[in-house]
């Protein structure tokens, strides 16, 4: 598993929709992350992360905007690594 840390800055929902086949998709909770990535040269720059989270979640980081968070995620296609 791994961790994602950033300063959370806004939790918000959004809206459901219907596809073009005509499924609806219901709505979804997400994370407003700043986070610090770090560069090969050893600075860092600052990246703005939405991050979906199942809706009862949601709780969890009520009320915690401005302060710095930890919320596990796991990796959806493929992902490149390197050492830092």
């Amino acid at each position: 598993m791994l961790t994602l840390r950033g300063k959370l800055l806004n939790i918000f929902t959004t809206s459901e929709y219907t596809t073009t086949e005509g499924k609806i998709i219901p709505s979804k909770t997400k994370l407003q992350l700043l986070t610090k990535v770090p560069l090969k040269n050893g600075s860092y720059k600052n990246e703005l992360v939405d991050l979906s989270i199942p809706n009862e979640k949601a709780l969890k980081y009520k009320g915690k905007e401005n302060t710095d968070v930890e919320v596990d995620v796991a990796i959806i296609g493929k992902a490149t690594f390197y050492g830092i």
